[in-house]
């Protein structure tokens, strides 16, 4: 058995290197038709990855707090279905551009340039149609996701922070102390929310516990004067609602 599966070793080799060898339009033919279909395929596969990622991090990923990474990798289910179910569309499409036939026999397709060929055409395309399929991040909000999960972290610890404010510390300004989780943001929404109801900062001391919480000092004014006390637990309020939208 051994000596028969040499023999068909031999003889097919003696095949392969005795057939003509291909013509210039020949290997362009292989080549672009082993690239046209994976281009068409990884282009098709990277977009649905992507949308569908996209799309369940900021549904499922903001409500059960999955991380971006799980989000695409539940993205790929969708891209890899749709590579069973359209796959055979874009063989059809890529026959369909008008590439003409290789022509080549049994022999040529053995011969070890046409298989070099067709594994670069095979690369090219997959590299191509990635490169491609990348484009769809500028037409994606890759920034909608990591606020809508700051925003649900935020309102479920809305009342994990906890504000004072105060005239009686000093006398030329109000004091405003915050505490609460550390958020990316929520100074930035604190004091946006402060200058948004005419409130002037007048010093601003900001402090990161042992516990990884925050406490932050504003010293405030109202038309270059204390906050009214009547003012004060709405002001309190107010600050309250801002740590809910982190900037």
């Amino acid at each position: 058995t051994k000596h028969v599966r040499a023999e068909d070793e031999v003889a097919s080799s003696g095949v392969a290197s005795s057939a003509p060898m291909p013509t210039q339009q020949q290997l362009k033919s292989v080549f672009l038709r082993s690239a046209i279909p994976l281009m068409g395929f990884s282009f098709t596969d990277l977009t649905v990855m992507l949308h569908a990622g996209n799309a369940i991090d900021c549904t499922l990923g903001v409500t059960l707090g999955l991380s971006t990474l799980t989000a695409a990798a539940m993205g790929q289910f969708f891209s890899n279905s749709s590579g069973v179910l359209f796959g055979g569309g874009l063989k059809r499409l890529a026959s369909a551009c008008g590439i003409p036939s290789t022509g080549l026999s049994a022999a040529q397709r053995s011969l070890p340039i046409v298989k070099r060929l067709k594994l670069m055409g095979a690369l090219a395309g997959v590299w191509l149609g990635c490169t491609l399929g990348l484009c769809n991040l500028f037409i994606i909000d890759t920034e909608r996701s990591p606020i809508l999960k700051m925003r649900a972290f935020s309102a479920d610890n809305e009342f994990a922070y906890h504000i004072e404010a105060s005239n009686a510390d000093r006398n030329d300004a109000t004091v405003l102390t915050i505490r609460g989780p550390n958020i990316d943001g929520v100074l930035a929404s604190l004091t946006s929310s402060l200058a948004a109801s005419g409130f002037s900062l007048v010093e601003l001391t900001a402090k990161q516990t042992d516990d990884d919480s925050i406490e932050d000092v504003f010293l405030i004014t109202k038309h270059g004067v204390r906050v009214p006390d009547n003012e004060l637990d709405g002001l309190a309020t107010a600050l309250l609602d801002a740590t809910r939208f982190p900037l």
